[in-house]
Parts: C-alpha cells; structure tokens; sequence
C-alpha cells in the first residue's frame, strides 16, 4: 500500500490526464492514498481553484458495487446546498455543471451545509475539476470507511468471524452461569467508577436531588430492542443506510449500551451505570453494519441524528481515517448546542492520533483494567483525556445474551454513562463545566503524584467526586464558559479546568451560635439582609424557619416589596428572636445562584453569618441563639 501512495503522488504532480490515470489507479488498488491528497497535489494547474480538498491519508478508496465513488461536499451557504439538490431531482443537465453527473445525493447537516454526493467512477475527473472552480463549494472529501474498535479483532488481527465466535463462546458460558445463580451481576466497573456511590445518595435523599433525564446518542452497530436487560420504552433511531437502529447484527453496539444502561433491579443480566431507565433515554445511531464497518458519511448522518434527536451526550466506540474538516464541522455543531461528546482512543497501544478520539471537541478515552492499571493496548497521545474500565467487561448481547469484550471501546461507554449519571441532577451545567468537573475529579493514575499526562489523562473516572464537587460548588467547579462554547474545547491535559480553591461552597450548611433572650429583654436579635440583585431578581426568593417546629416565621424580599433588577436591598428578616435555633434559605430557581458583582449577606447582632454569590440552586445558612 505504501508504493501505491508514493506513485500516485508522484502522478499527482503531473497533467489533468495523468490525474485521469491516477484516480482510476487509486479507486481499482484500494491504496492508503486518497483522491483529495492526489488532487491537492495536481493544485498546481492552470485552473482556478475556489473550492478546495482536505488533503489526508485516507484508509482506501474505492469503486462501489454500483460503480460509483462517494464524495462528502461543504457549501458555502445553504441555497448553494439547495441548488445541488434542485439540480439532481430536476436533471438539470443543459447547466453543464458537475451536478448534472450526480447519481444520487443526501443531505448530512443543513446548518453546516454538508452533503453525500455519489458520482459516476468514470466521472470523476471531470466532476473534480468542476467541483474545484465552483464558487459555492468550499470543501470536498472523499468518504472513507469507519469501524468498530473491539480489541480481539484488532490485537489479534483476527477476523470479524473469529471475533464473533469467541464473543459468542464466551457469552454461552456465561449466560449458563447467570442461570444457575439467577442473580443480576454488578461488574467490577461500576464500582471502580464510583456509580453504585451516586445511586445510593440520590435513592435516599430524592427530594433534594431531582433528576432530569438525559438523552444519551450511541453510534455504532445497533441495538438489540427486544433485550430482556434493556429499556424498550423511548428508544428512538436513525437509520444511515444500514437497516433497523434497534436492530444488532453484530453486537458491538448493544454491549456497549448495557454498559450505560442495563435495567437494574430486575432479577436478570447486569447492571449498567444508569440502571434506571426513568431517568435517562436512549437514541440509537446504526452507522456500522452487521460486520461493524462503515464509513465517514454514514457516522456524520450518525451525528446529525443525535443532534436533531435533542441527546446531550453522544458515545462512539468506533474509529476510522483522518483528521476531516467535515467532523470537526459536526463536532462544533455539537458542542455549541451542549452536547459533549466521547469517543475511544483506540487499541493498538502506542502513541498515535486516532480519530474521532483526537479532536479537541471530543473526549478522547482509555481503558484500564480491575486493578486500575492501564490496559496495554490503550491507545495514548496529548489528547487523552479520561480512563474507564475497558479490560474483560461482561455486558448485553443481541438475542438476550451476555458477552465480554475488551477494549477503549468499552471504557468509552462507562464514562459516557458517568457524564450522564451525574449531569442529570445537575442539568443547568454545560457541557463544558461537566467535561472539566469530570477530568477535575477523576482518579489520577500517575505515578509521580502529577495530574494529569498523555498516556492516561486526568485519570479513572469517579462519578461519586464530580457528583460531590458540583453538589458543593455548583457548576462554577466546572469553570466558565465560552462564547461560542466550542472555544473552550481543548482536550486532554490542555483543558481549562476551574481553581476549586477560589470557590465559595454553595450549598454548605453554615452554623452560628450567639448570646440571646426573648423579645421582651434588651438582649433582642434581630436577622439583617443585605440583598444585591443581579439581571434576574425575580429567580430569588427567601425564607426564615425555625428548626424544632418548622413554624416559617418570614419570608421573600425585604418589605415584603417585588424584586427589581440590580437594586439593592438593606433591612431586617426578622422581629425579636427567642433562644432557639433557626434556619435561613436563599433560593434562585434558575440554580446559579445571584451573578456577581450581585451578592447577599445575612448579619446576627452584627455578626455576619453568610454572604455569597453564585450560591447555586439554594444555600441554607442554621445559627442558634442560646439563652443568657
């Protein structure tokens, strides 16, 4: 494959009908060397060139079984998208335009102006150089294919079949033992995650943790929607071109979803990350076939669909050719529309960029195994981010069955499962603060006590830690955001993460204790608010309760008065306080607290007992007054 690259850019550099030559060559060979490197190459012509061609080693070209080539085509805007699409459906051919030799066309993203075109192969040349000189075309790509990422396959070079039927062996016995104990089996990995920890805080305390269901997107063979361990109700689809979303001929797919969200609780299989399906929904992209190969057009419509589906997280467990402008175009999307997205970084074990993994707007994940070690086929570069089990994980399989695989791909849906555990008590959070509070409390694996480093990132991941740190200091422990928020995506150790020390608790229960008597001694306490509003002074509200019996004894603005926005208010909460103990809560219903410079502070007898800002959904501030 390496000669066939280096004599096409060789070729490259000669006339348009050497470029005739070295298409043909490159779509007949299946070489490593795509046509747009080819053609970046032969830019050197007497033509004008207005478009231009992501030049990149590709993973092959090739003819289709219809003879034709598929292209991935970015506008200028979306009536030049609309007129490529007119001029197909209307056969348009006295334009003598390169959209006269279309095929068929689809389009991926409307806001990005992004679409599929399949040309005839013996076309080709001539709709190139077309392509090149129209003014409404800013990028061409040629499709290239795109995979599943399992570790056997990969390690052991091994075919999909041998794949297979060592899933499968392994899953009959398996399964056999799951029979005889008729038990539901909580991997290793959720406990090393820390998931088992959020449930159990959440299950005792739900009034004080709400949850909002997240939609997670997963990206990859399929789903089996007839499962005995997974949700059925609210499972949507898209469909690329490879058949039924909730439908898994591989079983790539559906494992990696019972790692997210196996159904607790109902006596069968195991246990995912978010065992309960009221609480999350799933939305199933089938962008690989039944042998788990697909290709960049069928992902990018993968990721379209997600979009349009409303997920906020996506999880990819598959891998494929270069970096494209066409990816980082939907991942910017994405990420300006609060979606984080993971990826696998892929099972070779050395020092590559592997994409999707390695775009700054993804997260980029490793696998470690039951000791907490780095799994040694996991792939590492400066865009690694976070680490998730990945080594022997037992998970769901098509037909009701269960098997283990290993690999990044399995780590990528444990810590998408975290982000989706965690993000759904605090939905008001980006998806920028979630990432960075995520790669904030993950477990370090280093050995030299650093933070973070390109062979493991931040480190494990620890749903328990971020769900603890955004309980404490709100989404502030994640940073601020960016405008765009794509602007804040770095990856890996570049990160932006927040000065957790600079942060001020949001929800602590302060205490107080101070001398006091009844209302008829001259030893009277009185509360005092000083109030500053911020632009949304009607999200504030507040209320004084005494402790023994719950008895409210004020509440709301001072005065009794409405909010208004950016005024300040200063004056009493309260008549005379007898001995007791009390409890003063300020709210915003927003959850993010009075922006500064806005604030509130409350005062005893002169004694300040609380002032903050960004205190989040709500902080509770408790003092006593003890007789004299």
């Amino acid at each position: 494959m390496a000669r066939h690259h280096q004599s096409k850019r060789a070729a490259s550099r000669s006339s348009a009908s050497s470029l005739a030559t070295l298409v043909t060559v490159a779509l007949l060979t299946h070489g490593t060397a795509d046509l747009a490197l080819a053609r970046r190459d032969d830019s050197s012509s007497s033509h004008g060139r207005r478009a231009r061609a992501a030049g990149s080693v590709r993973g092959g070209g090739s003819i289709g079984v219809n003879g034709t080539v598929n292209l991935l085509v970015k506008y200028k805007n979306s009536l030049a998208q609309t007129r490529s699409l007119g001029n197909i459906d209307s056969n348009d051919s006295p334009l003598n335009t390169w959209q006269a030799h279309i095929t068929s066309t689809s389009t991926i993203s409307e806001e990005r102006h992004i679409s599929s075109v399949e040309i005839d192969a013996s076309e080709i040349n001539l709709v190139w150089e077309e392509m090149m000189a129209d003014e409404d075309v800013e990028l061409v790509e040629e499709d290239f294919p795109m995979y599943k990422t399992p570790y056997n396959s990969i390690q052991q070079d091994s075919s999909d079949s041998d794949q297979t039927s060592h899933l499968r062996h392994k899953d009959r016995h398996l399964k056999q033992q799951q029979n005889r104990t008729l038990m539901e089996s909580q991997q290793y990995g959720i406990a090393q995650i820390q998931a088992s920890a959020v449930w159990a805080l959440t299950k005792k305390y739900p009034n004080k943790y709400p949850n909002t269901p997240v939609k997670v997107c997963i990206i990859d063979t399929g789903y089996d929607g007839s499962h005995e361990d997974l949700p059925t109700v609210g499972v949507t689809g898209t469909n690329t071109g490879y058949g039924d979303a909730l439908q898994d001929g591989d079983g790539h797919g559906t494992h990696c979803a019972g790692v997210i969200g196996a159904v607790g609780d109902n006596g069968r299989g195991i246990v995912g990350v978010n065992p309960d399906p009221t609480k999350f929904s799933f939305h199933i992209v089938k962008a690989l076939n039944d042998d788990g190969m697909g290709t960049a057009s069928s992902v990018l419509k993968g990721i379209q669909g997600c979009i349009s589906s409303g997920a906020k997280i996506i999880s990819m467990s598959l891998g494929g050719g270069p970096k494209s402008p066409m990816f980082d175009a939907l991942y910017e999307e994405a990420y300006d529309k609060n979606i984080l997205v993971f990826a696998a970084a892929g099972n070779v074990g050395v020092m590559r960029d592997d994409f999707p993994a390695s775009y700054p707007l993804v997260v980029s994940v490793g696998a470690v195994d039951k000791n907490g070690n780095r799994a040694d086929f996991s792939n590492w570069n400066d865009q690694l981010e976070l680490m998730g089990p990945g080594v022997d994980i037992y998970s769901t399989f098509p037909g009701s069955g269960y098997g283990m695989l290993s690999g990044t791909s399995m780590a990528t849906p444990y810590v998408a499962g975290v982000a989706a555990l965690v993000w759904g008590y605090f939905p008001q959070c980006s998806n920028q603060q979630m990432r960075n509070v995520l790669a904030k409390t993950a477990k370090s694996l280093t050995t030299n006590g650093s933070d973070c480093n390109r062979k493991t990132g931040f480190g494990l991941v620890q749903a328990k830690e971020a769900f603890d740190l955004l309980d404490k200091y709100g989404c502030a422990a994640g940073g601020e955001d960016f405008s765009p928020p794509s602007a804040g995506g770095v990856g890996g150790c570049g990160q932006p993460l927040a000065d957790t020390t600079k942060l001020t608790p949001v929800s602590k229960l302060n205490t107080a204790s101070v001398l006091g008597g009844a209302s008829s001694d001259n030893g009277c306490k009185k509360l005092s608010l000083k109030l500053l509003t911020d632009d949304y002074a009607y999200e504030t509200s507040w209320e004084l309760k005494r402790v023994d019996n719950g008895k409210l004894l004020n509440n709301g603005p001072p005065g009794n008065r409405k909010f208004a926005d950016k005024t300040e208010y200063n004056g009493p909460a309260s008549g005379c306080l007898d001995p007791g103990t009390y409890e003063f809560a300020i709210k915003d219903i927003y959850g993010d607290g009075i922006t500064a410079p806005g604030f509130y502070s409350i005062t005893l007898d002169g004694r300040t007992l609380a002032r903050n800002s960004n205190f989040g959904p709500e902080q509770i501030t408790r003092f006593t007054i003890n007789k004299i």
